[in-house]
Order: C-alpha cells, then structure tokens, then sequence
C-alpha cells in the first residue's frame, strides 16, 4: 500500500481558498487501489470538527485527519513530491 500524506493550508487551499487542481489529484489519488490518503495540518485539533465540514464541503476524499504539528526541534524528511 502506498500512503500520501497531503498538506491542507498551502496545498489544498491557500489562505480559505480552494486550489481545485490540487483537490482533483489528492480525490485521484483516493481512488487508486492500494493507495492511502492522509490529510495533514498544523491546525489545532481543538477546531477537529470544523476542519472537517470543511474538507467535506470542499469535497475532498480522504481516509485519514491528522492534526496539530508534530512538536520536535528540528525536521529532517528527505522525501518529498513535487505536484
């Protein structure tokens, strides 16, 4: 199984607004068999629910929400795709 994990705010939407091109790959993605789709955000999980009505009035497929920011000193990710 392959799983992308897919950033809201920068990727999705930027700054409320909606980048459609974007939504369309991540709902093509969720549709390819053996393939996971996680949504990522730093947003606080205290506003969970409303991110959710949102991605759900956005129409964006996915299997999984995680929120808040993973709380380190430093991040080191060497991997990464250009859309």
């Amino acid at each position: 199984m392959k799983i992308y994990a897919i950033d809201l705010d920068g990727t999705l939407v930027n700054k409320g607004k909606p980048i459609k091109k974007n939504i369309d790959k991540c709902n093509k993605l969720y549709e390819t068999k053996d393939t996971m789709v996680i949504i990522h955000t730093s947003r606080n999980s205290t506003i969970r629910e409303r991110t959710i009505e949102y991605l759900k009035l956005l129409k964006v497929k996915y299997h999984l929400l995680v929120m808040d920011k993973l709380r380190a000193d430093y991040y080191i990710d060497n991997k990464s795709i250009k859309w």
